[in-house]
């Protein structure tokens, strides 16, 4: 038996979850399958922390986001500002225009 709450698992003969004190159920539902999402870059970034606080705006804004770093950056975990440092960000297709505006008016002085 499980809680469709809280997901817990109980042993037979027990009916009400003791947490959510809702009706156990015999099996849970199957999680629905993501849907499928096409990332696009935006602009190159010069560098890992400006990727960041870019991505903490679009969070912000609800667009998700994740960043993809030059070797450097990844390899050795090098997180300042320094010649040839460059990052990517890549948002879903559908919120690109937004995440667009959104970094270059963050970052118009670069």
């Amino acid at each position: 038996m499980f809680c469709p709450e809280c997901k817990s698992e109980y042993k037979e003969g027990i009916e009400t979850c003791s947490d959510c004190q809702v009706t156990l159920v015999p099996d849970l539902p199957h999680d629905k399958p993501l849907e499928e999402i096409r990332w696009v870059p935006l602009p190159e970034l010069p560098g890992q922390l400006y990727a960041e606080m870019v991505k903490e705006s679009l969070e912000n804004e609800g667009i998700p986001s994740y960043i993809k770093s030059d070797f450097l950056t990844t390899t050795y975990g090098i997180r300042g500002i320094f010649a040839g440092s460059r990052a990517k960000l890549y948002v879903p297709e559908q919120d690109a225009e937004k995440a667009e505006s959104i970094l270059r008016q963050m970052l118009d002085h670069i």
